[in-house]
């Protein structure tokens, strides 16, 4: 079995790696680490919790320290030179989450490393970066912002790491990151990790990447297979409540289609008393770290999120993955199942409550995920909510009442209106003709009203 020595990790690095229990490579590591430190491009196909992050940062932190940028008069370093390794990455939260695992690695080096991501002051995000980063954590949107401002430079770029390439393609963010890569040097070293390559993705491959060590399959299994009931919609939450009265059941992940639905999930088992936090697009960003810190330190039970929680994040405590509305991408439902039980030994289980309308999307899901397509019958005790027979479609002569009584409401509105309109001017004409009869008193003038005495 390799070790970090062998795989040629930076000797500084080791004892805190040993600190923080970490003695032995994960297989991603152990498949690109001696390539990416001899300056390989790589393109390593893996699930979050893996050890993605690790694996570019140790190649990352060793080229970093033993070639320090050029120093100015004085013996300071320029901040512009200074940044020589970018890490791109889909969401805010993965971005704070790669930064703190940065700052772990490189706390006891001289190296410093800087997070940047939207929806946040970036006045703070600016200061840090011209007082000098050696590696910078960033958002797409954000670092264009950044490099609009002149508040970076990317002329001096060693390394350009792009994560999560797949989920940067399912929000919009390929054009970005191209852009990205276009102002950077041609000599660098670029490592992309993804957990599944569509094609899309493999296209931006063969335009960023050189001649790279390819690591892992197109697609990564799902951790646990889940367990598909076939239910109506409105008794999606009963059958979770069903799930939640095991009490030992906790870290649960409740996937949701819209931020709507995640509000009135949310708000449905809080009247339960289930400890429960939200994770979606609407929440502001103190909302979203509490809701994911509470999570990881098991204050909250249930985590009820949309899709923006479906890539990335690694929170050892989730357990549980339930996609209470099937994902519309059929990739996303390994990024679902992917949340839960990270390390090799984690415990982790799953389910998916299935409508009657979305039969045929799971078993297309099911089939590109290589899962059991069957759906097993209500647990006992879940008693389905009845549901309303669909309203028939109106008759002809139904329709052109309806139309003849709209016509009548109609001109009965407009006859309302011209008879006001009348009586307005009939009584504007009357008190014109009081006006007119009215003979000029004592101190009025013409047209100019009453004089004050």
């Amino acid at each position: 079995m390799s070790t970090f020595e062998d795989l040629g990790a930076d000797a500084l690095l080791l004892p805190g790696l040993r600190r923080r229990g970490i003695r032995v490579p994960t297989a991603v590591q152990a498949g690109t680490l001696a390539e990416a430190h001899a300056g390989r491009d790589v393109v390593a196909v893996a699930p979050t919790g893996s050890g993605k992050t690790l694996a570019f940062l140790l190649p990352i932190a060793r080229k970093l320290r033993t070639e320090p940028p050029p120093r100015v008069r004085g013996g300071a370093m320029d901040a512009m030179q200074r940044l020589r390794a970018l890490v791109l990455a889909p969401t805010r939260e993965l971005a704070q989450q790669i930064g703190r695992e940065a700052e772990a690695l490189l706390g006891g080096t001289v190296l410093r490393v800087g997070v940047a991501y939207g929806k946040s002051a970036i006045s703070p995000q600016i200061q840090a970066i011209r007082k000098g980063v050696d590696l910078l954590v960033a958002t797409p949107g954000r670092l264009r912002e950044l490099l609009d401002a002149d508040a970076c430079s990317l002329a001096w770029l060693r390394f350009l790491v792009i994560d999560e390439a797949d989920r940067m393609l399912d929000m919009g963010f390929l054009p970005q990151v191209q852009a990205i890569a276009e102002r950077c040097p041609a000599e660098r070293q670029t490592l992309m990790y993804t957990a599944t390559l569509p094609r899309q993705v493999e296209e931006l491959v063969r335009t960023l990447v050189r001649e790279p060590l390819r690591f892992g399959e197109r697609t990564t299994a799902a951790r646990a297979e889940p367990v598909a009931w076939g239910v109506d919609d409105r008794s999606k939450t009963l059958l979770l409540l069903h799930l939640l009265k095991d009490a030992s059941r906790t870290g649960v992940l409740v996937f949701v289609r819209t931020r709507r639905r995640a509000g009135w999930v949310a708000e449905a088992l809080h009247r339960n008393g289930i400890r429960t936090g939200s994770l979606h697009g609407d929440r502001s960003q103190k909302q979203r770290e509490a809701a994911l810190a509470g999570a990881a330190e098991g204050r909250l039970r249930v985590l009820v999120a949309t899709d923006v929680a479906a890539r990335g994040l690694h929170v050892p405590a989730l357990r549980c993955v339930v996609n209470y509305d099937l994902p519309l991408v059929d990739q996303d439902l390994v990024h679902r199942l992917g949340r839960a039980g990270h390390g090799d030994a984690g415990f982790a289980e799953a389910f998916a409550f299935v409508d009657s309308q979305e039969v045929d999307r799971w078993k297309r899901l099911a089939k590109a995920c290589d899962m059991d397509p069957r759906l097993k019958p209500l647990p006992e005790g879940v008693v389905p909510q009845p549901v309303k027979p669909p309203a028939g479609r109106p008759t002809e002569a139904k329709r052109q009442a309806t139309a003849r009584q709209q016509k009548r409401e109609r001109l009965e509105r407009i006859e309302a209106f011209r008879k006001q309109r009348d009586d307005l001017a009939s009584q504007r004409g009357r008190l014109r003709g009081k006006q007119a009869a009215k003979p000029i008193g004592t101190g009025a003038r013409p047209g100019k009203g009453v004089r004050k005495p």
